[in-house]
């Protein structure tokens, strides 16, 4: 039976389809009519064809898409999203596909390339006027295939068209080759740019082709094999650090100036060095940039949670929006805040993202939703005011990489801060994700259901696989590890270069434009190599350290060059030339004891920590490997390489043991 509904949705999207294909022809032969009694003609057959798909459009938003019917009569205007189904009057977008693309070829006219988000409100904005105005629709029509791609549900292609933020307003060659563009356009912009885009296309098409085929050539000669280096050093981590105490904002907290990015994966490197180092500079960085967040604009203080960014220095007039991935690694990064520094501010932070996850984020069915519109009015009122007024607008397609970054921060806040109900919900999403979006032979989905399916993607299986390993460490079920192992054999197959580092999607002879061309993103390539080395330091694997030390050779060179973001590289690097700590706690996994051990270990900051439990009268030949007797029990023994400390069957002995080992200069002066 659900394969019969899956097919009836695609028969009606086939049926809308046809009726666009009609209108879209009988378009172009009003236009080149000469005659005005045909053009009449052929305008009143468009017009038909239009009625007849809105009829159609009405009843798949009944009988397919509820959640956006609802949201397209809740905010009065069009709901930003891929499907035809909602979009302004005039003309419909195509999705990033072959038809859209074979229709460019065979009429040979450019395309429009849209990048936009469901939570941008530039986006809504340029939907609402630009797209909306009758002339900027007729000139779409008649001279453009339109495509429009949701920056969250094809990374991918935003990665490489992207024109410097939302929306995006790319213009391409029928193959997909960026001719020019830029982000939001008014409508006198818009017009002037795609009429001279329109006419310089069809006067040099011939030139266009060439100068293309000349790029392609220069860039396929300047290919090299290679761009790894042999010599991976501390000096990485060394480069990465000075770039943040020379961008830090000593008045205001964070890096640079307006408009002003979270950054969490750079907090999290100066909170990992000041743990490690004791510099005073670090901590300022840290601490002064984490208060200003949540003091000020950034934060909402009546429902929880983070925006994505701040429009000033200072921190005070966010940009309204909200989404998963930020929440995510904010509250992972307040939880380590509050591990380090023991300050209850961290912990009442975390504990308020938490609940704004749980109560706005989190889907009945065990995922989390993807982002929450931007509203400024909205989030003016107070409690009792926004009581009385719907809430924007949220995205609730579950990404598989946001689900992962939001089950590993749920886990960590849960013991942290001793709740169960984020641990609770962390553990159901990683197993409701699991059955929905992984296939043996395909890999993680990035998403799958009404919005369409995407395959291949490198985030989404490096982040998954990360999630997977901390809820083996949380819960000690082996099924979760055997996961990650799944996981990570499909990118070693699949994305994995054999001379180091992964390619951001699977390899596709048919891909369009620029996805022909894979690319090796840097903060995806550190966390694989960062889930590799916890692969080997749980099965002893070789091959999985060897995969982590080539993809971080790769970018040996280079690093330097992507600044801020290199901050996840660096910790990758400190990881992959230290030794992780070690906790192995024998003992069974009912008894009380041993939970309290292992409960023990999961609440002390560790960024390069892995914890085990070892049951001996279940896994004698995992306890022979290991090397540890199985009485007496429960024990855990915490060594970094081959030094161990003496092994311990007191929880409150825990901390005293890893704390120096994380951090080796406590007890003496700090460093500034």
């Amino acid at each position: 039976m659900t394969e019969r509904i899956y097919e009836l949705e695609k028969a009606w999207q086939l049926a809308i389809r046809r009726e666009q294909d009609a209108h879209d022809f009988y378009t172009r032969m009003a236009h080149s009519a000469s005659d005005a009694a045909v053009k009449t003609f052929f305008e009143s057959l468009a017009e038909e064809e239009m009625r007849h798909k809105a009829r159609l459009e009405g009843e798949f938003r009944r009988l397919f898409q509820p959640d956006l019917e609802e949201a397209r009569e809740r905010t009065g205007t069009f709901v930003h999203d891929t499907h035809r189904g909602h979009q302004p009057p005039g003309f419909s977008w195509w999705e990033w596909e072959d038809e859209a693309f074979r229709l460019a070829r065979e009429l040979d006219v450019p395309i429009l390339l849209d990048i936009s988000a469901s939570w941008c409100h530039w986006c809504h904005v340029m939907d609402e006027q630009t797209y909306s105005h009758p002339e900027v629709a007729a000139l779409i029509n008649s001279d453009f295939i339109p495509i429009r791609v949701d920056t969250d549900k094809r990374p991918d292609v935003n990665r490489r068209y992207n024109m410097g933020g939302w929306p995006t307003t790319a213009f391409l060659t029928p193959d997909g080759e960026v001719l020019t563009g830029g982000t939001y356009l008014t409508v006198p912009q818009f017009l002037e740019v795609a009429r001279k885009v329109s006419e310089y296309y069809r006067a040099n098409k011939g030139k266009i082709r060439e100068r293309l085929e000349e790029l392609r050539s220069d860039v396929a000669a300047a290919t090299v094999a290679g761009v790894a280096t042999e010599d991976l050093t501390l000096k990485i981590v060394e480069d990465a650090v000075s770039v943040l105490l020379l961008g830090f904002d000593r008045e205001n907290g964070g890096f640079g100036t307006e408009p002003k990015f979270p950054m969490p994966e750079s907090l999290e490197l100066a909170l990992a060095e000041y743990a490690r180092s004791g510099a005073e500079q670090l901590r300022a960085i840290v601490e002064k940039t984490l208060r200003a967040m949540a003091s000020g604009g950034m934060y909402d203080p009546v429902e929880g949670g983070f925006f994505r960014y701040s429009t000033t220095r200072d921190w005070s007039i966010p940009h309204y929006e909200k989404m998963a991935e930020d929440n995510a690694k904010l509250l992972a990064l307040y939880v380590h805040a509050y591990q380090v520094f023991g300050d209850p501010f961290y912990r009442n932070v975390a504990a308020d993202v938490v609940r704004y996850i749980l109560r706005t984020l989190t889907d009945e069915r065990g995922f989390f939703y993807a982002s929450q519109d931007a509203d400024e009015e909205y989030y003016k009122l107070n409690a009792a005011e926004r009581a009385r007024r719907r809430p924007p607008y949220i995205d609730k397609t579950p990404y598989t990489d946001y689900n992962a970054m939001l089950i590993s921060a749920l886990l960590q806040a849960g013991v942290v801060l001793d709740d169960r109900a984020p641990t609770d919900a962390a553990l159901r999403a990683v197993d409701v994700i699991w059955e929905r979006h992984y296939d043996e032979a395909s890999g993680m989905a990035h998403t799958r259901g009404a919005t369409g399916e995407v395959w291949g993607l490198l985030a989404d299986p490096v982040w998954m696989a990360q999630a997977l390993l901390d809820a083996y460490e949380f819960t000690t079920e082996p099924r979760f590890l055997d996961r990650a192992l799944r996981v990570m054999e499909f990118v070693y197959g699949h994305l994995q270069d054999a001379v180091g580092g992964f390619y951001d999607r699977v390899e596709d002879p048919n891909a369009l434009g620029k996805l022909r061309d894979r690319e090796k993103p840097l903060p995806d390539n550190a966390l694989a190599a960062r889930v590799a080395l916890r692969l080997h330091a749980f099965t002893g694997d070789a091959k999985h350290r060897e995969a982590a030390g080539k993809a971080l050779a790769w970018f040996g060179e280079v690093y330097k060059a992507y600044g801020y973001f290199a901050s996840g590289y660096a910790m990758a690097v400190a990881a992959y030339l230290g030794e992780p700590i070690q906790i192995i706690i024998v003992g069974s996994a009912d008894d009380e004891r041993t939970r309290e051990l292992r409960r023990a270990s999961l609440r002390l900051y560790a960024p390069h920590r892995v914890i085990q439990v070892v049951d001996p009268a279940w896994e004698q030949e995992r306890l022979a490997r290991l090397g540890y007797r199985a009485e007496p029990a429960p024990r855990a023994y915490i060594c970094v390489g081959l030094t161990c400390a003496q092994p311990t069957d007191r929880p409150e002995e825990i901390e005293g043991i890893v704390r120096p080992l994380v951090s080796p200069w406590r007890g003496r002066a700090p460093r500034t």
